[in-house]
C-alpha cells in the first residue's frame, strides 16, 4: 500500500510540474503530430460515449495508467482500465465522460507528447455531473499514439455526484 501511494504521488508530482511548464511556456503544437494525438482523444471519447470496450483498448498503451480526480485511485494496466470502464458502461448510473483537450505539445527529441485539458462527466443531461482539469502522455509506438497515463484532478460536481464535504481553507 505504501509503494501505491509513493508512485501515485511521484505521477501526480511529475503530472503537476509538466503542466506547469506547459502553461509557462505556452507552446501548444498545431502540427500534424499534435492533430494525430488529437484525433486519437476524439477517438477515445466517441469510445466512451458508444462504451466500445474494443476502440477504447486500441487507444490505450499496454502499460496505460490513470489516477481518478477525487480520491487518487490507480488503475494500472490497459486490462485494469478496461475493467474499470466496464464496470461504468454497465451501471444504469453512468456518468458519461468527455475530455476537452486545451493543449498537446509533442516532443522534438522523442515520439512522446503531452495533452492538458479539462474533462466532464455527466448523466441527465448534464443535471449530474462531475468536472475538472486533466493531464495526459502519449507515446507514438511506431504504428500509433498510445495513451500511457492520464491523472485527473475534479473541480466541481453535483450534490448528487459528490459527497458533502468542507470546502478547502
Amino acid at each position: 500500500m505504501r509503494v501505491k501511494r509513493y508512485a501515485i504521488a511521484a505521477i501526480a508530482a511529475f503530472f503537476a510540474l509538466l503542466s506547469a511548464a506547459a502553461g509557462a511556456a505556452d507552446q501548444c503544437d498545431e502540427g500534424l503530430r499534435a492533430e494525430a494525438v488529437e484525433a486519437q482523444r476524439q477517438a477515445f471519447n466517441q469510445a466512451m460515449e458508444a462504451a466500445d470496450l474494443e476502440r477504447i483498448s486500441a487507444v490505450l498503451a499496454e502499460d496505460v495508467v490513470l489516477i481518478t480526480g477525487t480520491d487518487s485511485h490507480l488503475f494500472s494496466g490497459r486490462q485494469a482500465q478496461l475493467d474499470l470502464w466496464r464496470g461504468n458502461f454497465a451501471s444504469n448510473d453512468r456518468l458519461v465522460y468527455v475530455r476537452t483537450s486545451e493543449c498537446i505539445q509533442v516532443s522534438e527529441r522523442f515520439p512522446i507528447a503531452h495533452e492538458r485539458g479539462r474533462w466532464r462527466g455527466e448523466r441527465n443531461e448534464g443535471a449530474d455531473f462531475a468536472a475538472g482539469l486533466y493531464s495526459a502522455k502519449w507515446r507514438h509506438d511506431g504504428e500509433a499514439w498510445r495513451l500511457e497515463a492520464e491523472v485527473f484532478m475534479t473541480e466541481a460536481c453535483s450534490a448528487s455526484i459528490c459527497p458533502d464535504t468542507e470546502p478547502v481553507q
